[in-house]
């Protein structure tokens, strides 16, 4: 092997990581039109209530249908749980590629925080109160050409048992 040559897998890792961390920004920067373009035609998009195989409880199971239904809803009707909108602020730590479940298919796993803030008046239950919730993600990553698709995307909430109010935005 040549000394100067990067490994394979090293390639892999960075265009992963590349990847989610541009998922990460299309939602902070509320792009959810250009966000949806990086499911593939069937995927999925998962919010489990506990450990367990599908179908387990989910808080959010949706289809690419649903997940197009959920974007339309936040970017071009009054979404009054998003009025005002919520500032968030993804976090994309411990990437680490699972492996390929076929030539073109690889699972992935990391750790995401979002920190999240809906300015307005303190008064107001919910608003101008910084939260952040962390989940532990695992993502169905498809190769089209050289760009990545995702076919499944799902986020285990740490407190995802417990009572969450207001989870409008996308995690």
């Amino acid at each position: 092997m040549n000394p100067f040559e990067i490994p394979a897998e090293i390639l892999t890792l960075m265009s992963v990581k590349s990847f989610l961390y541009k998922e990460a920004r299309l939602l902070d920067e509320q792009l959810l039109d250009a966000w949806l373009t990086l499911f593939t035609d069937d995927g999925e998009y998962i919010l489990p209530i506990k450990d367990g195989p599908p179908p387990e409880p989910a808080i959010i199971r949706d289809s690419r249908a649903r997940i197009e239904e959920r974007v339309y809803r936040l970017t071009h009707t009054l979404a009054y749980a998003q009025l005002p909108k919520s500032r968030t602020q993804h976090e994309v730590t411990n990437v680490e590629v699972l492996g390929w479940s076929s030539p073109n298919e690889l699972s992935v796993a990391c750790n995401q925080t979002v920190h999240e803030l809906r300015p307005g008046n303190p008064f107001q239950v919910g608003l101008a109160t910084p939260r952040s919730l962390h989940a532990r993600c695992r993502y169905q990553l498809v190769l089209n050409g050289t760009d990545w698709r995702i076919k499944s995307k799902c986020c285990d909430l740490l407190n995802r048992e417990y009572p969450i109010y207001n989870l409008t935005f996308i995690f």
